[in-house]
């Protein structure tokens, strides 16, 4: 039997919460096992930008170091943004999975956590274009809506992040999966 393709999608305070939920969303209806995160201490519900609250179902520092997953990606909200670009922790599982060819990906302000981290410096990017001067001429910058170069997937903001969820679907599914979850969902693009 073929083994479920695994994701983790990392969450820090004041992160933007349609670029979290639509995503997860998406994975799951596409039969992605998607674990949720927090870079917290605790297990304590993490407050997004507009107060929703989400309820992590582990913590960063449980994953092994030796526990690799098909995706790792994080949603935006600038609050959350600088927190990922801080995380010593946040940088070596982006590092370790981006080493390991895995798929790296961030929407919105996120995408500085991997210019801070040096992930993929000389790649296609794209990003919320007010922070686009924050990647540093470390990249060649998109103004797409989801950009996939390599193993690595960005996308700009709160509006594209279906068109993120249903690519990282395609990636990791395939392009029938990805048709028949959005056909369902009723989504045209």
């Amino acid at each position: 039997m073929i083994s479920a393709k695994r994701a983790l999608v990392c969450l820090a305070p004041g992160f933007e919460e349609i670029e979290f939920t639509a995503p997860v969303d998406i994975l799951r209806r596409g039969g992605v096992d998607v674990k949720i995160a927090s870079i917290l201490d605790d297990m304590s519900p993490v407050e997004g930008r507009t107060t929703i609250k989400i309820s992590p179902e582990c913590l960063l520092s449980e994953i092994s170091e030796n526990e690799l997953f098909d995706l790792i990606f994080v949603p935006g909200g600038l609050k959350a943004a600088e927190s990922f670009a801080a995380s010593k922790a946040i940088g070596d599982i982006y590092t370790r999975h981006n080493n390991q060819n895995k798929l790296v990906a961030a929407i919105c302000a996120s995408p500085i956590l991997l210019n801070e981290h040096k992930i993929n410096h000389g790649r296609r990017i794209t990003c919320y274009p007010a922070l686009a001067v924050r990647l540093d001429g470390n990249y060649k910058y998109s103004t797409d809506s989801v950009v996939v170069d390599g193993n690595m997937v960005t996308s700009r903001g709160p509006g594209t992040a279906f068109d993120f969820g249903l690519k990282l679907l395609e990636l990791l599914q395939g392009a029938e999966t990805k048709d028949e979850v959005a056909k369902a969902m009723l989504y045209t693009s």
